[in-house]
């Protein structure tokens, strides 16, 4: 709090404007002018909200109730205005709703509660109460991050996040700031990203640039304190170059051109939590904070008595902080958000799992390395556009052939009801796909081309579908070995030995053809295994599309994924794919976990297993979809695969409302996914098209 107060004192001026206005030391106290200017800077906002959260979190969590729904219910109250919700509010609901008023901050958290965070610098203050919720430093920066990704925030803001709780747990624990450091750049290393990554190679700058005498001129080469990592290197540099006195801590924090009020603040929080504690600050400074200051200060001290051993529960307690998710529990206030239907769910998948090839296409063939050096240490955060699109790769085209082979078979059963396979017109539709490749039709097309002298349908007339994406070559060899036999591969009878990813990341459509799951399980495997005959290449087809089923049913996603695991065990050869599925959710209990340590648990995705455990403990381990996808294709390996799955089940577990729309915007074949998919969903409601040109559509024979 004082460290900003004193930074926004200088605001957005140079150094050389600050030292002409305050004189060669610049600005060095409040002064008792601070008070008469009761603006809540976006700085106190964030610390306000992240403190409440903070004490409603170990609320829900000593109640047995999520703390993580508690969080984001609390981010969402403020960020949405508490003038309704006043009882929820608690005490802090008649002090702090008109102080908000036109607070981008408040702008920012809701921006990213939505999955489109904004980069708002103050965002790293939410580390600073997660500071203190563990003596064990890995569960801090662990806690640190799911509290950072409650708010949209991913990257080096997260990592910067996570260096600076670890940093004031530390200093709490040991009274000295020096330990919190060594702990990231030596004990903890590892946990902040690459040895040359921006952090480390920062914090590592201001150790070595710390002294007594540091000059402005010289904070500047670390930064402006306008990234995430150069505020937090700044800061320690302040605080390492002053010694143990906190008033040239703030002086240094705040004097150079720069985010000032940030470094300020992050300066402030580790020189505190130092030696003494509040016995280090001198009274000056609390004299002249502003009052939305104190009520900050105020709301501070409530911390360490619900963290304490025995943390109150009195009625004051209760009404000072209630407990949001309790209270919903007990009369359920009603949402303002739109149930999301099975439709928006299907169409999400679909166009989420597009969306997470083409994040992954880019970076298909790289390993982690290289894909830091080309995207700097975050990897891919966004598309990357290739001739004004984000391209997608052969695995979204089979995944639009699947589902038009899937609805041509859900209108032959419309016309004869006891064509109830839905394999043959899946492979007809494959060797569509195949044609598209390259290969002519009378060569491709074998039995089918045969009927007709070129293929039909709707789909095939786009030639946006001709275009080669690194078709798998077991794919290709299979289609062109059914082309030349008319021969159908099979769970029984097997063209090949390849578990490659090339069965599961095209099946997710199948999700859509009954609403029996052990149906849907038995087409998914039937589908894949046209083209990989490894009971780890089909079986993985059956897990993700019966996933992807119950979550279109509202299932939540560890019971999906258990009944996927049910059916998969009645499978012979099943005991590949359930080891690597057990241990998918096992690591996601761990949370994030690094690109390195992904490889070393789960592989790279090549293979059907892997690829369908990489997608889905991505979604596991986050709690949105922008999160899902993009550390689902942030590793050495197959990444436009484990995208796709990803997206498949991301999207259907958060619908199209949570792909950001920016990436919707450059998503090549867009347009194609959203009318084939409502195609699809128009056939499989109760009442399809019975009009004469939907046959010549999706033909049936």
């Amino acid at each position: 709090m004082i460290g900003d107060a004193l930074g926004r004192k200088v605001g957005s001026l140079g150094w050389p404007d600050i030292r002409e206005r305050f004189g060669a030391s610049g600005v060095t106290s409040l002064g008792p002018d601070a008070d008469s200017n009761d603006h809540m800077s976006d700085g106190l906002v964030m610390l306000a909200l992240s403190l409440d959260g903070a004490i409603r979190f170990d609320r829900a969590l000593v109640r047995g109730l999520d703390p993580m729904v508690e969080l984001r219910a609390t981010y969402t109250l403020w960020s949405s205005g508490a003038g309704e919700g006043a009882g929820q509010a608690g005490w802090l609901g008649k002090h702090l709703p008109q102080r908000l008023v036109g607070s981008s901050a408040v702008d920012a958290v809701a921006a990213g509660l939505s999955g489109e965070p904004t980069g708002l610098p103050e965002f790293q203050y939410v580390a600073i109460p997660a500071s203190v919720s563990s003596l064990v430093s890995r569960e801090v920066i662990a806690h640190a991050g799911r509290v950072c990704r409650v708010l949209g925030m991913s990257g080096e803001s997260v990592l910067a996040a996570q260096a600076l709780s670890v940093i004031l747990q530390q200093t709490v624990v040991t009274r000295n700031y020096i330990r919190g450091f060594s702990q990231v750049m030596e004990v903890d290393a590892d946990e902040f990203g690459p040895e040359d990554g921006d952090l480390l190679r920062l914090m590592r700058a201001a150790d070595s640039l710390s002294r007594p005498d540091i000059t402005p001129e010289q904070i500047e080469t670390l930064g402006d304190g306008f990234t995430p990592a150069s505020a937090l290197a700044i800061a320690a540099c302040a605080v390492q170059s002053a010694g143990t006195n906190f008033d040239e801590a703030m002086r240094i924090a705040v004097n150079h051109s720069g985010n000032s009020a940030v470094t300020g603040a992050l300066a402030g929080a580790i020189g505190g939590a130092s030696f003494e504690g509040l016995e280090v600050i001198p009274p000056h400074w609390a004299e002249n904070l502003s009052t939305s200051a104190k009520l900050v200060f105020r709301l501070a001290q409530d911390v360490p008595e619900q963290l304490s051993d025995s943390p109150r529960d009195d009625d004051e307690w209760n009404r000072r902080y209630p407990v949001m998710t309790e209270i919903s529990s007990d009369a359920a206030a009603p949402s303002t958000a739109s149930p999301i239907s099975a439709q928006e769910r299907f169409l999400g998948s679909m166009l989420a799992g597009a969306v997470g090839d083409a994040l992954g296409f880019a970076v298909e063939f790289n390993d982690i390395d290289m894909i830091r050096r080309h995207h700097g240490a975050d990897g891919v955060t966004g598309p990357v556009l290739r001739d004004g699109v984000a391209q997608v790769s052969d695995d979204t085209q089979m995944m639009l052939f699947t589902l038009e082979g899937l609805i041509r078979a859900h209108v032959a059963r419309r016309m004869q009801p006891r064509d109830n396979d839905p394999v043959p017109e899946v492979q007809h539709a494959y060797q569509r796909w195949y044609h598209t490749q390259g290969p002519e039709w009378r060569t491709s097309g074998g039995p089918y081309a045969q009927h007709l002298q070129r293929p039909d349908g709707w789909l095939i007339t786009h030639r946006e579908l001709f275009a080669s994406r690194a078709p798998g070559s077991t794919c290709m060899t299979a289609l062109a070995n059914f082309a030349q036999t008319g021969v159908f591969a099979t769970p029984q009878h097997r063209i090949n030995n390849s578990k490659g990813c090339g069965g599961v990341m095209r099946a997710a459509p199948v999700a859509a053809w009954s609403n029996d799951p052990s149906e849907v399980f038995l087409v998914a495997v039937r589908t894949a295994a046209l083209t990989h005959s490894h009971p780890s290449g089909f079986l993985s087809a059956g897990v993700l599309a019966v996933i992807v089923h119950q979550l279109l049913r509202e299932v939540p996603l560890r019971d999906a994924v258990r009944m996927a695991r049910d059916l998969l065990v009645r499978w012979p050869e099943h005991e590949e794919q359930l080891q690597v599925l057990d241990r998918a959710v096992a690591l996601a209990e761990r949370g994030r976990v690094t690109p390195e340590e992904l490889k070393a648990e789960l592989g790279e995705g090549w293979v059907g297993e892997e690829a369908l455990a990489i997608g889905l403990y991505a979604v596991l381990a986050t709690d949105n979809l922008r999160d899902a996808l993009l550390l689902s294709v942030n590793h050495s390996g197959d990444s436009d695969s484990t995208g796709i799955v990803c997206g498949n089940i991301g999207g259907a577990l958060y619908g199209t409302r949570a792909i950001p729309a920016d990436w919707l915007k450059t998503l090549e074949l867009r347009q194609i996914i959203e009318t084939i998919t409502n195609d699809a969903l128009a056939e499989f409601s109760p009442g399809p098209p019975t009009d004469p040109s939907w046959p010549q559509r999706y033909p049936a024979w």
